[in-house]
């Protein structure tokens, strides 16, 4: 049972990994695109003036949202803008964790005690409320907030690389690449980075999945992705109003964030 849920989970994810890097063919990947250059009928910014919330139909395959726009291309549109908003957050974490984990175990003494500081004080803050509060500047640019995202979750790479490198810096093959003269970049790259990359991957696969938590969360109050661009958290606040009319509004949304989150 263990392993048809496994399968069953790397099925789903490659999926949707599938319909967020192809979004583009299937639905158009701009507001004004004609119905000639895509698969689907709809694109997600398309309003039919003749069905709002519809039900599920031969026409709009999900139905359609309170404005007459069909659920299932802004579905699809909307796991592109949360996957590439959650994947460049996570490089983002990746980067900047590793860079100061591995100088921190790398480099010791008072470089080490500052970080340590860094990340008791980074890690007693409240991550969504510094969200709320940069929401502002952040504004509708998802790059931002992709950046300020990773920027805010980058403490358990950061420990973990610190945590490895220690381990590894005075080991007698270290010392060796050391005394001939090897900088601190070779070192990383050659003999550093081999022994953190297997452990990290987890770490990296988990943090995907809490940006995703972020950003749904963050644009489900309304301060992430704006309209009319589509994510997830958007369709759900969207959805959550006509829940007892039109349930099938946000029951897909919910479902995605549910498996991947």
């Amino acid at each position: 049972m263990k392993r048809v849920i496994e399968l069953f989970a790397a099925f789903f994810l490659s999926f949707l990994v599938l319909i967020a890097v192809f979004s583009g063919y299937i639905v158009g990947s701009g507001v004004y695109e004609d119905n000639g250059n895509k698969i689907y009928k709809y694109t997600p910014y398309q309003i039919d003036k003749t069905s709002f919330l519809s039900s599920p139909n031969k026409n709009h395959w999900l139905g359609t949202d309170e404005v007459g726009r069909d659920v299932l291309a802004r579905l699809i549109k909307g796991t592109s803008n949360s996957f590439l908003i959650s994947f460049i957050a996570t490089i983002v974490s990746l980067i900047f964790g590793a860079l100061l984990g591995g100088l921190s175990g790398y480099l010791g003494g008072w470089f080490d005690f500052i970080f340590s500081r860094v990340f008791e004080l980074f890690y007693s803050l409240p991550v969504m409320f510094i969200l709320i509060l940069l929401s502002p500047i952040i504004g509708e640019n998802l790059f931002l907030l992709a950046v300020v995202l990773g920027l805010l979750g980058w403490l358990f790479i950061a420990r973990l690389v610190r945590a490895e490198v220690i381990k590894l810096k005075n080991t007698p093959f270290l010392e060796y690449a050391k005394a001939n003269g090897a900088g601190y970049l070779y070192l990383f790259k050659n003999h550093f980075f081999p022994y953190i990359l297997p452990p990290l991957l987890p770490i990296a696969i988990f943090g995907f999945s809490g940006m995703l938590v972020a950003e749904s969360s963050l644009s489900f109050l309304g301060l992430g992705v704006k309209p009319p661009e589509p994510s997830w958290g958007q369709m759900i606040y969207d959805g959550f109003a006509y829940l007892g009319v039109a349930p099938w509004y946000i029951f897909l949304p919910q479902f995605c964030c549910f498996l991947l989150c």
